[in-house]
């Protein structure tokens, strides 16, 4: 099924407006996601600052598309009457600070609300809104550690490995956008907006749920959750393959039909586990005697569940990713030609936004001030007094 590319057709969030006050990678990522979807997304940045993101092109490239940038100073009064003026005919306000400074600089929810009652306003935090973790400082290995789910990489013997993707920022992304939309919808039918308040720590806690390997802890008196079959493994040509079998019994007889393990054929889950050193050997062995892309053909002709471990270039041309269209091009005013990820949802009717580039920093500051009915003498005192920029 294609997604329907009518130009004319609106997309899905057409008319929906933000204002996304935060920076780095939760927020941003969430208000791209909405962006995608047709949401009109206002980005803020601090004067002389802006979003630190910026200092990794590549990052901050990958989360902002289909944005505009404001640069304005929240901590001035005349700042702040220009954001409640955004807020006024805004849909949602998204934001990041440590909790309490939103209420400190006067942009809370319960001081946006009093100017404009139907506003969706969501605030992604390390640990929460309150509660006693609420003014700890942290990062994303500090809301895993929390969440329980670095003690699975422990038992999976990869302790010293953490993901390259920061998942409690990504988990706070998901949650935030969902809840958002969920708003929207509960807006519709009340007419009142309502205050969303999003824990990354508690994200991935809930991801943690989902852990097969949390279901098998403890199963049989099993010490470790530690499965032989279930991993990366280095092949003939120094390149690698993932393995991806877990306690089905047909996926391992599948893979002891092509490779020779003599008598661990018959082993069950549980065995295999209490063999797992044996086995493990046997396959690392096994994986060297052929090349990446023989063990992936023989594999996939015998419904093994493996595949290749691609490196960041190599993956924006593997032919799956290339079949949903899950990349194109865009053009940046500064550094020319730069690729994108698309959305990964495939609509047979709704439109996706993938048009604007990133913006660059305070782009659209004059624009925006512009539509809010600020003439030009005005813009101009307004960057002499370094409320904008």
């Amino acid at each position: 099924m294609k997604t329907n590319h009518n130009a004319q057709s609106p997309s899905a969030l057409h008319g929906i407006k933000i204002v996304d006050l935060s920076i780095q990678i939760p927020g941003p990522y969430c208000s791209m996601i909405l962006a995608d979807l047709g949401a009109e997304v206002i980005k803020i940045e601090q004067p002389g600052i802006g979003d630190f993101a910026r200092a990794l092109p590549h990052l901050f490239n990958g989360i902002n598309r289909n944005k505009k940038s404001m640069i304005l100073e929240l901590k001035s009064l005349r700042g702040k009457d220009i954001l409640y003026k955004l807020a006024e005919h805004a849909d949602i306000v998204l934001e990041g600070f440590r909790p309490g400074v939103a209420k400190k600089l006067g942009i809370d929810y319960a001081t946006l609300k009093g100017i404009n009652p139907r506003i969706i306003y969501c605030s992604i935090s390390g640990y929460g809104q309150d509660g006693p973790y609420k003014n700890i400082s942290g990062h994303d290995i500090n809301y895993q550690g929390v969440s329980g789910l670095l003690s699975l990489t422990d038992d999976l013997k990869a302790s010293a490995d953490l993901s390259g993707v920061p998942l409690a920022d990504i988990a706070g992304s998901m949650f935030a956008a969902i809840s958002i939309l969920t708003a929207l919808i509960n807006r519709a039918k009340t007419n009142a907006g309502q205050y969303i308040d999003v824990s990354m720590a508690a994200g991935v806690f809930s991801w943690v749920g989902a852990s097969l390997f949390t279901a098998l802890k403890g199963l049989n008196n099993s010490e470790s959750l530690y499965i032989p079959h279930y991993g990366i493994f280095k092949t003939k040509d120094d390149k690698f393959i993932t393995l991806g079998i877990i306690h089905e019994q047909h996926f391992w007889e599948n893979l002891c039909s092509v490779i020779e393990l003599g008598g661990m054929r018959n082993l069950n889950l549980m065995e295999r586990i209490a063999r797992r050193e044996e086995v493990l050997r046997a396959l690392q062995s096994a994986f060297m005697t052929k090349t990446r892309e023989e063990w992936i053909s023989l594999l996939h002709e015998a419904d093994v569940p493996c595949g290749p471990v691609l490196t960041i270039e190599e993956s924006f041309s593997d032919p799956q990713i290339m079949h949903r269209n899950m990349t194109f091009e865009m053009e940046h005013p500064v550094e020319g030609t730069i690729k994108q990820r698309a959305f990964p949802a495939i609509f047979s009717d709704t439109r996706l936004q993938k048009n604007v580039p990133p913006p660059l920093y305070g782009q659209h500051t004059d624009e925006i001030l512009t539509g809010l009915g600020y003439a030009k003498d005005e813009i101009k005192k307004l960057r002499e007094e370094k409320v904008v920029a």
